[in-house]
Order: C-alpha cells, then structure tokens, then sequence
C-alpha cells in the first residue's frame, strides 16, 4: 500500500498590525491577499523609502513590518528577519512602544515559523509583558493565539490556556474570522486528545465561520483538516476525495507549492483506497511532477559543473605546457647567446643591442602569454564559481530539502496510522528532520539569492539598492528597461554578481553618501550606468583603477563581448558604463 502524507492545518497565521494604516497600506494587504507578492514588495519598498525620507519612524516601521511578512512569504528568510530587526532598533530608539510589542510578538512567530521554539518563546513572552506593563493588550490579541500555537506544537500543558485566553477574546471582540480559527484550534486540540467526536462539532463551526469570512485561507485550512478527518479518522475516503477537490478549485492558480502536492498525494491515496487507480495514478502523477523534476534538472546541471571543473582543469594545464615549452626556448636562446659570445668577441657590442631586442621581445611575448592564461583562468574559475554556486544552491533546496521534506512527511504519516506509538525518539526524530530540512533551504538562498532567479535581475539588483542603503549610503535605481524585461538565467546571474562587486567597491572606498544605478536597452544592448558622488580618484592614470576585483569585472566583461568605462576624478566622484550585447 502506497505511504500517503497527511494535512493537518493546526494555526493559520494572522498579521495584526496598527489600525491606522493609510490606503497605501490597505493596498499592500490586498496585493498579499490575491497573492501578488511582487506588486506587494514593489509598492512596500516605494513607501518606506518615502517615509524614511521623511524620518516618519512610526509610519517606515508600519511598512517594514509588512515587507518582512511579504519576504517571509517570498521564502526569503534571512531579509524577514533583517527587517524586523531593523524595526525593533527604531521602536526602541524612538519609544515606539505599541509597534515594539507588535515586532517582538512577529520577531517570535517567524523563529515559531522556523521551528526555534525556545528562541519564539522568549520574544513572545517580552511581547506579552510589555502589552500587559503598558495597558496595550486587548482581549482578542493575537499574542494568545501564537501562544496557544507554540504551546500546542511543543505538547506543553499550558496550551489549553491559552486557548481558553483567544476563547475568551473572541466572544468579546471577535469577528467571523477569528471564530473559524478559534474554532479550528479547538478541533485540532481535542483531535490531539483523540477525543474525534468533540473535535467534529469544532470543524463543523469552523467552517460555518470561515465561509463567513470569505477568507480563502482558512477555508482552506478547515477544508484541510476535513479531508485528514475523513482520510484518516472516519476512513471515509469519497468524502476526504470531495473536501480536497474543493481546496483545488478554491486555489486553481497554485500549480506549485508543497501544499498542493501534499493535497495531490492525498487524493491519490484516496482513490487507491476506493479502488479507483486510474485517478490514483494520476494525482501520483502530478504529485510526482512537482516532486521529481526539479530534482532531475539539477542532476544535469550537477553533471554540467563536473564538466566545467574539467575544462578549468584542462586550461591550465595546456598552459602550464606552454609555459614550459616557452621556458625550455628561453634556455636554449641563452645557450645560442653564450656560444656567439665566445666565438664572436669582436661583435659584442652589436650582439648586445641584438640580445637587449631578443629579451625584450621575449619579454613582451611572456607578458602577453601570461595575461592571455591569466585571462583564461579567471574566465574559466568564475564561471565554475557561478555554476557550482548555483547548482549547490538548487540541489541543496530542490533535491536535499525535497527528500528531507518527504522524509517527514512519511514519519508524520506513520505516526498518524499508528497513534499507540508515541515514541519520544520519533518525536525527536521529526523535529530534527524538520529543522535539517530547513538549515539546508536556508543555506541555499545564502548561495544563490532566490530573487534573482523568480523575479530577475532587475528586482534582484532594486532589492540589493534597497538592502545596502543606509543613514550614511543611500542607492537609488532607476530602470528604463520594459517591465517583465528577463534574459537567459546564466547572463543575468553573472551580471548580478558583477554589480554586487562595483557596491561593494563604493561601500568600502568611495566615502559617498549617494549613489545611482540605472538600466537602459538600446538596440539589443544592456547599458548599466554606476555613479556616486564619492572622493573619487585619478582615472587617467594607468592602473589607478585596477584591483583584483575590478579586475575580475573587466575580465568577466570582456568575456561577455562588453566594454567598461572608468571615469573618475579627486573629489568628483565616479561613474563607471558598461555596454553589453543582449543573449538571443
């Protein structure tokens, strides 16, 4: 009998946020909720920046905390988190104290959504003092039910407490939303208890309110744990099939997510249950599409970085041949040399102006035959770089992290079929596959920016703008590029990295406060224009510009068919064009 995975939605996540958010705001959270996630960055970044600007700290806060979830949602963890951070730093130096009790409380659910319990238990609980030290909780806050979550995933006893606590706040305060998630809550604890029957009353009510609430999302959840109810509790299995039937037409546009393949192998097993294999096959099928080919594809490119570590392998060792032959030529000429010196004494003035020309010529022959192995080797290395860190990145995220993920996803199952078996050991087990699963995603975005590859270059670069400014170095980008503009994955990645070297360059020597980078394409050609208003240097020297990084640029340019142009002058700042053919 085929393994199938088992959805049990517990929590539902909520964001609360100030009430007095303007419309910009309200816009925001709309393109989130039809899950337009880049509309929703675009607009966030625009807005905090107009409120940085005007050192509007409440107002810059309001947005970042909201481009924090927009991140975390985007899977960009590490940029969540900076965020927040950034946020709480301005709550506590500006005695922003409702916003500070709102960052804590979110800082604790993103390490809650990371599986670091103890580090979310610490930042919920300073939120809840802080709330209760400055009269700033109201009964329905969300603090109790990421408590309730917490509490409830760890198996601590005080999780019946605080459901009671969002209990109490929602037949106060409460709307047709928070009844569906209080009511859901109740039904995924008493399900816990294996008390089925009481938590079937809770899932009805849930649904009851959370069609009210006309939020996809939590019926969604509440369709969810219908389908595990019917799959796995009453083992009725044309039921379980409907409810996650209902959850594909509720969300026709999510054609990707973990989510929905756990839904397609439910269905699957579902059907195999009936008897029904074709259908079973099929939803294996689409299960398996989502699952396995990421995988496949980064096999081939695996095989591809093998490949290119042998043509840099290869490349320096014909050099190394050639620096050999020219070096045993070298010895001879100086044999030649010696024997014309000893049986020609007479000439040796004319022989020595010959000589001076031979090694001058020699000379400039091994400069150029060094520059040109010089330039291969770089051209070769960075590109193996560039590869090897995108391959790493996806296999570690794709392959790795898919296989840990099924992995417990299978015990999770096991432990669903066999709840007599509650061992401490496969308890422990599954959390360290979950935290494994994952440290290995995170490390992969550290090695590749996952913005670079689902949105492109020119979001990717908006967004290092946006990261590297600061109250001392602002960048601002400009783009006259088409929107949607994208090119081959291998040229805007090199590209990418080519423009995270020349920031780098301006952070660490050009003492600017400002600096500009703009996009153009003009007759198939990429023009990227890099000024800032630093202390400059003389550019009309040779060499003056010359580093081992800017060395890598130039070479990398060339490389691409480009051209580079450093102008800069003392205390005038430095504008830097590059002009790069566009791929077919």
């Amino acid at each position: 009998m085929r393994v199938f995975y088992i959805i049990i939605v517990l929590i539902i996540n909520f964001q609360c946020f100030s009430q007095s958010f303007e419309q910009s705001t309200d816009s925001i959270n709309i393109y989130i909720k039809k899950r337009e996630y880049l509309k929703a960055l675009n607009l966030s970044r625009k807005k905090s920046n107009e409120y940085l600007r005007k050192k509007n700290h409440a107002n810059f806060c309001e947005i970042t905390l909201l481009k924090s979830k927009i991140y975390f949602l985007l899977n960009d963890k590490e940029k969540s988190f900076e965020n927040l951070f950034q946020v709480l730093k301005l709550t506590e130096e500006h005695n922003l104290t409702k916003l500070k009790i709102q960052t804590l409380e979110e800082i604790g659910h993103r390490y809650f959504s990371i599986f670091d319990y103890e580090k979310a238990k610490v930042y919920y609980h300073r939120s809840l003092y802080l709330g209760k030290k400055n009269n700033l909780l109201a009964p329905n806050s969300y603090i109790y039910q990421r408590m309730y979550a917490l509490h409830f995933t760890i198996e601590s006893d005080s999780a019946f407490y605080y459901l009671e606590k969002v209990r109490i706040g929602t037949l106060q305060k409460g709307n047709n939303l928070e009844f569906a998630v209080n009511y859901n809550n109740y039904y995924s604890y008493y399900s816990s208890q294996e008390k089925y029957n009481i938590a079937r009353k809770y899932l009805d009510s849930a649904l009851i309110y959370a069609e009210k609430s006309n939020n996809a999302t939590i019926i969604t959840t509440v369709l969810s744990n219908f389908g595990y109810h019917y799959l796995v509790v009453e083992k009725d299995y044309k039921k379980a099939v409907d409810e996650y039937q209902k959850i594909i037409l509720l969300n026709p546009q999510d054609t990707i997510s973990t989510e929905m393949a756990d839904v397609f192998i439910n269905i699957s097993y579902g059907y195999e249950m009936l008897g029904d294999y074709k259908n079973a096959h099929d939803y294996f099928n689409r299960y398996n599409t989502l699952t396995q080919n990421i995988y496949q594809g980064n096999l081939k490119q695996a095989i591809n970085d093998v490949e290119t570590k042998y043509r840099i392998e290869k490349i320096e060792n014909e050099n190394r041949e050639k620096q050999q032959i020219f070096e045993e030529k070298q010895k001879n000429n100086h044999k030649i040399i010696l024997i014309f010196i000893a049986l020609f004494a007479f000439s040796t003035i004319l022989f020595y102006f010959f000589y001076q020309n031979l090694r001058l010529k020699q000379k400039n022959k091994f400069i150029d035959l060094d520059r040109q192995v010089k330039q291969n080797i770089i051209n070769a290395s960075m590109d193996g770089q560039e590869i090897e860190r995108k391959n790493i990145a996806n296999i570690l995220h794709d392959s790795i992290s898919a296989l840990l993920s099924s992995s417990g996803l299978h015990l999770s199952a096991y432990i669903a079929n066999n709840p007599e078996e509650k061992s401490e050991e496969i308890q422990k087990a599954r959390e360290i596959l979950k935290q494994a699963h994952d440290n290995v995603r995170d490390l992969s975005h550290e090695l590749l920016p996952p913005l670079l590859t689902k949105v492109g270059l020119f979001h990717a670069v908006l967004d290092l703008s946006e990261k590297n400014s600061n109250s001392i170095l602002h960048f601002e980008y400009s783009s006259y590029v088409a929107d949607g503009r994208r090119y081959s994955e291998e040229f805007e990645m090199r590209i990418y990295f080519i423009i995270t070297e020349l920031f780098n360059n301006i952070m660490k020597h050009s003492n600017a406060s400002k600096a500009f980078i703009t996009f153009e394409e003009i007759a198939n050609r990429l023009l990227i224009t890099i000024e800032d208003d630093g202390k400059g240097f003389n550019s009309s020297k040779e060499n003056s510009s010359d580093g081992f990084g800017l060395t890598q640029i130039k070479s990398r340019i060339k490389h691409l068919k480009g051209t580079i142009n450093i102008n800069s002058k003392i205390n005038a700042g430095t504008s830097i064009t590059i002009n790069l053919p566009v791929p077919k």
